[in-house]
Formats: structure tokens, sequence, C-alpha cells
């Protein structure tokens, strides 16, 4: 606590002045209160729309309207990263017995995990079957919008961060399937990403619709990726 009671006396002195003038600049222009809306789960993961019954639902959801209809946001980019405990902690649900209801019961990680993302675990048994060799497929914006993906084609990571990515994937499908976000999905008005973060290197990767790839994002392909953006979503 006393590294954070400091850290507020740096802001008082560095950053608070100039942080409220752009505060009130928002006031004027609402929408820029949107630029920035990160929100963060265990495994980043977005409940598919099916999970959302009679007003029940959870924290991502409501986040999605918060930062995409209220704020007007733009892009909504999925994060993913390597050695993902959750995602290796899904990895072992495909054990019965560690995914069984009594030992959901005593782990909120694993009942989270069981409740919201299998679908993610089911892609990679498809991908195991062909020795990750062949491409699967993902809903994009709309179900008629779908996309290739090879999920790790130089074969450089471990199989749970194959599933980490397809994990990233997955939740493209999740969030397109919310109905008040669909308009805007369909005119094109609102656009999802995915992008991967390798921890132990500090690469960042893009997924490609046009590669069909994670790519990795650098000096070299920056203008290209910039490019099949521009291509892609607008």
């Amino acid at each position: 606590m006393d590294k954070l009671l400091k850290g507020i006396m740096r802001y008082r002195s560095n950053v608070k002045d100039e942080m409220v003038k752009q505060f009130l600049q928002v006031k004027d222009n609402p929408k820029d209160e949107g630029y920035n809306f990160p929100v963060r789960n265990a495994g980043n993961i977005i409940p598919h729309s099916q999970h959302f019954l009679d007003e029940f639902t959870t924290n991502e959801p409501a986040a999605l309207e918060l930062g995409c209809v209220v704020n007007d946001i733009r892009h909504i980019i999925v994060c993913g990263h390597s050695d993902c405990k959750a995602i290796n902690l899904l990895y072992q649900l495909q054990d019965s017995e560690f995914a069984s209801q009594d030992n959901r019961r005593i782990s909120p990680l694993r009942a989270w995990l069981c409740a919201h993302a299998l679908s993610s675990l089911e892609k990679f048994q498809q991908l195991e079957v062909t020795d990750y060799s062949k491409p699967l497929i993902f809903q994009g914006e709309t179900p008629l919008r779908k996309f290739v993906a090879y999920i790790d084609p130089e074969n450089k990571f471990s199989v749970e961060d194959k599933l980490s990515q397809i994990n990233t994937l997955q939740q493209l499908q999740n969030i397109a399937s919310y109905g008040f976000l669909k308009k805007r999905l369909e005119r094109h008005e609102l656009h999802i990403h995915a992008l991967w973060f390798d921890i132990y290197t500090g690469e960042i990767y893009y997924f490609s619709r046009a590669a069909k790839h994670f790519v990795l994002i650098n000096e070299y392909n920056f203008d290209k990726l910039c490019q099949e953006v521009l291509k892609y979503y607008f």
C-alpha cells in the first residue's frame, strides 16, 4: 500500500492537472472518452450471447455495450498471450476427472472456463486431429463472413500456446453473437481484430485475414498490415 500511496502523490505532482484538462475536453467531445477502454479477465474470454438469458449476464457484454454503443468505439481488439495460466488450465480440462463437477465447484476458474471456453477447446481438438496442419474456420462480423485460420504454421509454439491463439480468435466469433452489435458490424461501423503477445520474446502478432495466420508486426510488414486493415475494414 505504501507504493500505491507514493504513486498517488507522484500523480498529484506530475499528472493530475494535465489529466483534468483532458477530461474537461471530453465534456465537449464525448467520443474521445471511449478512445481506449480496456477490459481484462482470466483467459481473455467474451461469453457467447447464448449465456445472456433473463438479464443474467457478466461484465464483458456490459463492457462491450458501454464501449461500442454508448462511447461509439469503432474497433474491438481481443488480446491473447503466450503461457496464459488460464489457457494452460483450459488445456488440462481435457481430462474428465480434472473437469469434473466436484472439482468445478471448488474452483471458480475451472467453472468459468468450462462455462465459456469449451468452444475454444473443441476447435483445438479439431486441429489436433489433423496434426496441427489443417486450417480452422471462424465466423467473423456476420454469420456469412467467415475467415480461415492456420494456427502456428511454423510450429514455433507449445500446444498450450496454439490453444491460446485459437481462443483469441474464438472471441471474435463470440463478440459477433450479440444482437446490440449486429447493425454496427453489418454496416462496417464496428470492426473486430485479434492480437497475440509472446511474453518471452516481447513480440506482438496481428491476425491477418489475408495471410490467414498471426503475423509478426515489425518494420518490414507494418505498411502491408496497415493496407490490409484499410482493405478489410473500411
